[in-house]
């Protein structure tokens, strides 16, 4: 007997949250609310994910056409059945499964880290989602490398996930097979500068930390550009949160107690923005 649509569409979801891993309590919410969710009620929104400028908005649309969403379930719902679609053109395009397992692992990591600060699961980054959704914003090994326009030139965007490995070597083939899969899959963006807005580059860190740091090899691999000392991205990469007065932030790594120091202190981490040098292992 053939499957109906919404029916073999259910079966590719429950694919995509096995492969990227998602906790099976948040699995079982998602499944279970793609069987009585009627998505042509929201159809409209979909294209807009596919245009950047088009995201802020489609996904408050998205939202309130999804109605009350506490944890953020059926918004992942809804991404999700989107990521079976860009499965297809990963397909299409010939781009590896693992290179599409790795992207939209994002949202699992997000779902768990929300369950260690929290102690429940909830999913809150819908607003970034269209990224991987639309193929602009791969993870290629360590890293994950987002298509943008500036100004209008074409650059790549590098982003670091919580559990990347910044280990030398992993950071220079992650840098080399991006360069690859680049040239190969979207050469307008072969030869583009790989740039990164990151608190990962702040030089306050570098009075922190020690030369052997993996943070601060991965910062010279850059030629900063300008700072942004009003920056307080830190405290939520940190952290894992941005709710906790400062004398109530957590002391379980040397980082995170150097951080709280400076913050007692008055002071601030900041952040910086940086173009990729084109050697970047010449240190």
């Amino acid at each position: 007997m053939l499957l109906s649509v919404k029916e073999n569409m259910n079966m590719n979801l429950q694919k995509v949250c096995d492969c990227i891993c998602l906790p099976d309590q948040m699995k079982r919410i998602v499944l279970d609310f793609a069987s009585s969710f009627d998505e042509k009620t929201l159809e409209p929104y979909s294209a807009a994910l596919n245009d950047p400028s088009a995201w802020e908005e489609a996904v408050k649309q998205i939202a309130g056409g999804l109605g009350d969403d506490p944890d953020g379930s059926k918004m992942l719902t809804f991404m999700l059945l989107r990521a079976v679609e860009t499965h297809q053109e990963y397909e299409k395009k010939g781009i590896s499964e693992t290179i599409f397992t790795d992207t939209m692992k994002f949202c699992s990591r997000f779902v768990e880290e929300h369950y260690k600060v929290h102690g429940t699961y909830a999913f809150t980054w819908g607003w970034w989602f269209p990224r991987q959704l639309s193929l602009r914003e791969f993870r290629i090994g360590a890293l994950e490398y987002e298509m943008i326009e500036k100004e209008e030139k074409k650059l790549i965007n590098i982003h670091i996930p919580a559990d990347a490995d910044m280990g030398r070597e992993s950071l220079r083939k992650s840098y080399e097979d991006a360069r690859v899969f680049f040239a190969k899959y979207y050469p307008e963006y072969g030869q583009s500068d790989m740039v990164c807005d990151s608190w990962l580059l702040s030089p306050v860190l570098a009075k922190m930390l020690p030369e052997s740091s993996n943070i601060i090899r991965f910062q010279k691999a850059f030629d900063s550009i300008r700072e942004d000392v009003t920056n307080d991205s830190a405290i939520r990469w940190v952290y894992g949160r941005t709710d906790l007065p400062i004398h109530r932030l957590p002391e379980h790594t040397s980082l995170q107690k150097k951080i709280k120091t400076s913050l007692l202190e008055g002071g601030s981490i900041g952040a910086a923005y940086g173009i990729l040098q084109e050697d970047p292992w010449k240190h």
